[in-house]
Order: structure tokens, then C-alpha cells, then sequence
């Protein structure tokens, strides 16, 4: 991890940083801790905060997590500065151990809140005027880092999603009529768990039927019935990392509209797996499965982007969509997953997570999935 901070420190010489600092006050769509403080330290406390210099790396914690810091961060070059008393004391303070007294820091936004900030800016008002650093917010530096994937990292997220891969193949096996939707969703997170995983990185998503044409559905105490579409949305959370999997299917004979609808849905999927290359932006590699719904009459059916960036949290940097600029390079990982989704009727959904290698998307997801031939991939 030392050359994160090597990377870090490059990407402040260039916005003229003297140090940037980075919190973790503010929780994304999913209730998770946003993980550019884990990302950058290693620490995996709830509260925190990490200072990184042009010579130096702190991280500030309470009592509660010095020993814990110690373990977690100071093998990668890090020093554990105790936080001690009211904002307006230690805040001041660890600006002097650090020797940035009149210097230019800037603030990770993604991972302070308003509020926060507010008390940051009342805080350094506490040193003489002429002591008060610059303090501002700065570029999206880490998340820019995080969106090419180390060995290593890829390593842990191939990991990920061997066990989300394995947890679907044996919930679809054990499925029957019946079932209730949050059974199902119960016996995602137990075989999630029994493969090796901490937890689920989601709510998983369980929707049959009707329920299915609403992407996010949440699970409900109704049971499944012969014949009608399923869509799980699934992921692992391993060693901290995320996978994220959408697979749609029938228990029983499926009706021949579902097998129109899905055939569309895979060729989509297909057409921005083989087309997608580096150097596109969200927008291009979204049109690529987009044109294929749109040209097959469902264009006002595919209501959701194309995919997102997979790591230390489910959804992160690269977006693949209409309106993202982000542009798709070679070591990012990132889902594709297009959908179909009918009021009334049932949706489909199908979620493969990529990596882009060689210039050319590589498939991470191998569970089982049906093909426009009705064989299964």
C-alpha cells in the first residue's frame, strides 16, 4: 500500500497540496462508511482521521482505536497521533505536529459532511492568524486511485465473487414454488456466509413475478410461483471487498415471453462486453447495450445505467450510463448489467462483473446463466 501514498502525494503536488485530509462522516446510498480513509490507511475503525504530508502519514484516533491503528496502519508507513479532548483543542493541535501552521490542505469532500466541515473551519479559527492553514475542498484524489484495480486488490475481488458466484449456484438449486421471496433472500446471506464471505455486500434482492419490473424490490413474505421469472441481486463482502450479481431465471417452464424479453437482455449485455474498450466514457459503453434494448422496442424499459464500479464498496467510480463523462480505462472493474423491466408483467435483469484487460473486457462472474439458445453458460 505504500505506493497509494506515493500516488497520493503526486496528485497533491499537482493541485498544490501540502497535505489532504480524509474522514469517514459520511455514509453512502447503502449505509456504508464511505472507504477512502481504509483505502489510503488500511484502518477499519468506525471513526478516524487520516492526514497524509508531502513527507508524512498520520492517522488521528481516539482512545478506542490507537492499539487498533497501530496494527492496522503502521505497517504501512503510517504514525498513530492521539486525539485527545474537544474539536477545538486537538484539531489545532494535530495541525501543529504536523507542521502545516499557514500551509494548504485540501479536504476529501466524499467523506465529510457539511457539518463537519463547518466544525473543521470554526476549529482552526482557535490558532493565531497567522498559524491557520488554507483549507479547502480538493479533488476527488483517492477515488480517482480506487478506480484501477491493483494485483492485489483484483486478487481479493475475484475472491468476492468466486463466493457470490458459488452462493447463487446453490440457492437457485434449493429453490421451489413456494418459497418466499425473503426465504430466499435468508438463504443468499447463509450460503454467502458458509462460502467464506463476512457478510453480504447488500440487501440482497429477491423479486418474482410483477414484483420483478421494480429494480430494487425488496424481498416480501410472498411466495414464489411455478413459471414466473425470478430476479436475484446478489454480492460477498470479502476481506473488505465487494462483489455485486444479477441473475434471472423460471423454476419450472418459462414462458415464452420471458425467453423474447431475456434474449434481448443477454444480446445487450453481450454487445457491451465484446465492444467495450479504454478510452470510452460512460455514455459510449452505456449506448452500447442500450441501442440493442432501444432497436428491440424496450428502450423505455431500460430505466437504470449500465453498470458501476465494484471494490471497497458495491457502488463506486467508474458509472457507466447516460449522462456519466467517466471515462473506462484498463484495470477498472466494473459490473454490466442491463435489464428489461415490464409493469405488471415481470423484469429481467442480468449482472456480470468485468475487469478491463489487454483492451478488452475480461468476465469475473462465471454462476450459471441461461443463453438465447436456452442452454446453459
Amino acid at each position: 500500500m505504500n505506493d497509494r501514498l506515493d500516488r497520493i502525494r503526486a496528485a497533491m503536488a499537482e493541485e498544490g497540496l501540502d497535505a489532504l485530509l480524509v474522514s469517514s462522516a459520511v455514509e453512502d446510498m447503502f449505509g456504508l462508511n464511505a472507504q477512502n480513509r481504509t483505502y489510503v490507511s488500511g484502518f477499519t475503525g468506525s471513526t478516524g482521521y487520516v492526514l497524509v504530508t508531502r513527507d508524512r502519514a498520520i492517522i488521528a484516533l481516539d482512545f478506542r482505536y490507537t492499539e487498533q491503528g497501530g496494527q492496522e496502519c503502521v505497517p504501512f508507513g503510517f504514525e498513530v497521533w492521539k486525539r485527545e479532548g474537544h474539536h477545538k483543542e486537538w484539531i489545532p493541535n494535530l495541525i501543529r505536529y504536523a507542521e502545516l501552521t499557514g500551509r494548504k490542505i485540501g479536504v476529501s469532500k466524499a467523506d465529510m459532511s457539511l457539518a463537519e466541515y463547518d466544525t473543521l473551519q470554526r476549529s482552526i479559527e482557535e490558532l493565531p492568524w497567522a498559524l491557520r492553514p488554507e483549507i479547502g475542498p480538493a479533488s476527488p484524489i483517492i477515488e480517482k486511485l480506487r478506480q484501477r484495480k491493483t494485483i492485489e486488490e483484483l486478487m481479493v475481488l475475484e475472491k468476492a465473487i468466486q463466493v457470490a458466484d458459488n452462493a447463487f449456484e446453490r440457492v437457485q438449486a434449493a429453490v421451489e414454488p413456494g418459497m418466499t421471496e425473503r426465504r430466499i433472500a435468508e438463504m443468499v446471506r447463509e450460503a454467502v456466509r458458509d462460502l467464506g464471505a463476512s457478510d453480504v455486500s447488500f440487501d440482497t434482492i429477491v423479486a418474482a413475478g410483477p414484483h420483478g419490473a421494480l429494480p430494487h424490490a425488496s424481498p416480501r413474505d410472498v411466495p414464489v410461483q411455478a413459471g414466473e421469472p425470478i430476479v436475484i441481486d446478489m454480492g460477498a463482502r470479502y476481506d473488505g471487498y465487494c462483489s455485486d450479481l444479477t441473475r434471472t431465471f423460471v423454476v419450472g417452464e418459462p414462458p415464452a415471453r420471458f425467453r423474447e424479453i431475456y434474449d434481448i437482455v443477454f444480446a445487450a449485455q453481450q454487445a457491451a462486453i465484446e465492444g467495450i474498450e479504454p478510452g470510452m466514457t460512460g455514455v459510449q459503453a452505456d449506448e452500447l447495450a442500450r441501442s440493442v434494448i432501444h432497436n428491440a422496442g424496450y428502450g423505455d424499459e431500460f430505466g437504470h445505467g449500465l453498470g458501476h464500479g465494484v471494490g471497497l464498496q458495491v457502488h463506486e467510480a467508474p458509472y457507466l450510463g447516460p449522462t456519466s463523462e467517466d471515462v473506462i480505462e484498463e484495470g477498472m472493474v466494473f459490473t454490466i448489467e442491463p435489464g428489461i423491466y415490464l409493469p405488471g408483467e415481470f423484469g429481467v435483469r442480468i449482472e456480470d462483473i468485468v475487469v478491463l484487460e489487454n483492451g478488452k473486457a475480461r468476465v469475473l462472474s462465471h454462476a450459471t446463466k441461461l443463453t438465447p439458445a436456452g442452454a446453459k453458460q
